[in-house]
């Protein structure tokens, strides 16, 4: 049984206890919490003790060297965190791990509140074909109107941009990526069309999109209902056109490729001091109900009747072979061939002859040395007819249309005397490379 207080401790005995002394390194639950709370081991509770008493009564002199000398805990448990962060980071095991770790979030961190605050804002006060496509979220257009052209699959889409100052800021003739949510249930595609409104038109934009059947992303868009929501994404730059840097431009396209030359239509019209004459063929299946050929092909001509020129080319009906005799003005029967070519769009090159005239009654004859040009020729089609006019085209990284090497362009175009560069393609490639 332990010894009473008062029996003397012998030190050579085997059951005796000794004491600590008063002042040991062994000391109690009220030490050990002393010493978590003052940081300091071995102090004591300098208020304890008739001395602690003494200390606390002199005053703001002695409290200020007090608070110097002792460091008071403002938290048992978050104070403890920067210390156990150094012991980790510090570790001979995980602290490689833990300091890679700490520096890729650190990284994330910084990153998303750049691209939250600074980077995003940014991008919403430009254009949207002017935004930079990583760093700008998808933009949502709201269905406003949808309308379909008389006896044609074709549908004119307008949607309400997000703002009404908002507007599409793109240079011609581009495309942009269109994502169709989530529409009745069904997953979300997303596909590259053609706007034909203005790209300086404020509050709204258009498409000109056929209806085809089957099809994964018309299926999406002919359930669309005015208050639906699409999205556009990335915008692609196909052909740089600059208003007064070419003299001629003729286009050929089929019914879905109008958007092409509704675009440059548009664009030309504005531009009131732009001289670039446009010729278009547009080929379609017959020769009633021609998509837009009165809503809008007739309209672009009145109101430019020196700068815009539309024919059509239609597969029913029929002529004498060799020869493009329009059925009506303007419209030619048969599977699109050079002659119809020849007759409705600009040569391969163009000879012009000056005339210079002296100032008074004389004047000079024509000068013997003309000028010559190449007229630029843009097609859009699918790729059965690109491969016999001008050979196929592929996309790289949906960025621009790759013409292909120089033995990819073929077809009666060459025939004809276009060179390579005077040819433009529009179209997507069908190879599994290709993106779609």
């Amino acid at each position: 049984m332990p010894p009473k207080p008062w029996e003397e401790q012998l030190p050579g005995a085997t059951t005796a206890r000794r004491r600590p002394p008063a002042h040991s390194d062994t000391f109690g639950d009220y030490e050990y919490h002393q010493q978590k709370r003052y940081g300091q081991p071995g102090e004591r509770d300098p208020f304890s003790g008739p001395s602690g008493q003494q200390r606390q009564n002199k005053g703001n002199t002695g409290s200020s060297a007090f608070a110097s000398t002792s460091t008071h805990r403002w938290s048992f448990a978050l104070q403890d965190i920067p210390g156990d962060v150094r012991r980790v980071l510090n570790d001979v095991n995980m602290g490689y791990a833990a300091r890679v770790a700490a520096l890729v979030g650190l990284t994330g961190g910084v990153s998303y509140a750049l691209y939250h605050w600074v980077l995003a804002p940014a991008q919403q006060r430009r254009p949207l074909a002017q935004r930079w496509s990583w760093c700008a979220p998808p933009v949502p257009i709201t269905l406003v109107e949808k309308n379909r052209e008389e006896g044609s699959s074709m549908f004119v889409y307008r949607f309400a941009l997000p703002n009404s100052y908002d507007y599409a800021g793109y240079e011609p003739v581009s495309s942009v990526r269109m994502m169709s949510g989530h529409v009745r249930e069904l997953s979300s595609l997303s596909r590259w069309y053609t706007p034909i409104s203005h790209p300086d038109e404020r509050g709204y934009i258009e498409f000109a999109i056929k209806d085809c059947d089957p099809g994964r992303m018309s299926a999406r868009l002919r359930y669309l209902e005015p208050g639906d929501v699409v999205y556009l994404g990335r915008w692609m730059r196909e052909f740089s056109y600059k208003p007064n840097t070419l003299k001629e431009l003729g286009v050929v396209c089929t019914t879905a490729g109008a958007s092409v030359a509704l675009q440059l239509m548009n664009v030309i019209d504005k531009h009131k001091s732009d001289a670039t004459q446009l010729r278009v063929l547009y080929c379609h299946h017959t020769i009633t109900d021609i998509p837009f050929r009165d809503s809008l092909f007739k309209r672009y001509e009145e109101h430019n009747k020196d700068r815009i020129r539309v024919a059509y080319n239609v597969l029913a009906g029929g002529r004498r072979k060799g020869t493009a005799a329009p059925v009506e003005e303007n419209v030619y029967v048969g599977n699109i061939d050079p002659e119809t070519i020849a007759a409705a769009l600009p040569p391969p090159i163009r000879v012009v002859q000056q005339e210079s005239h002296l100032d008074g009654s004389r004047s000079t004859p024509p000068d013997t040395h003309p000028t010559t040009y190449r007229p630029q020729l843009l097609v859009c089609g699918p790729q059965s007819m690109l491969m016999h006019l001008c050979g196929r085209v592929s996309s790289v990284g949906n960025y621009f249309y790759w013409q292909g090497p120089f033995y990819r362009y073929s077809g009666f175009l060459k025939d004809m005397g276009y060179t390579r560069s005077q040819v433009y393609k529009f179209g997507v490639s069908t190879h599994f490379l290709a993106d779609h």
